[in-house]
């Protein structure tokens, strides 16, 4: 893993762990850290990647509502309205 900052491949991983459970690391070159989404379109939501993926691809894919997309998320367990699916 490189550093998303300097392209630095001095990293040291973290035993701690994000809030989503992704893994955190640290830049022995510029002393920052980060975790696998720094960097990503990902970064700032509140959700899983794949949560995020697959919400998308049953909106796209298989032509589902936003309200329909909600409601299958639902069902796993995962609180999201057809509002946040939209943005």
């Amino acid at each position: 893993m490189t550093c998303p900052h300097c392209q630095s491949t001095a990293v040291d991983r973290r035993r701690l762990r994000t809030a989503l459970g992704y893994r955190r690391s640290s830049c022995a070159g510029c002393q920052r850290r980060f975790n696998e989404r720094t960097g990503t379109p990902f970064n700032e939501l509140q959700f899983p990647t794949d949560i995020v993926l697959l919400a998308v691809l049953w909106h796209l894919r298989y032509k589902l509502g936003l309200r329909d997309v909600s409601e299958l998320l639902l069902q796993r367990g995962y609180t999201v309205s057809h509002e946040t699916i939209r943005a």
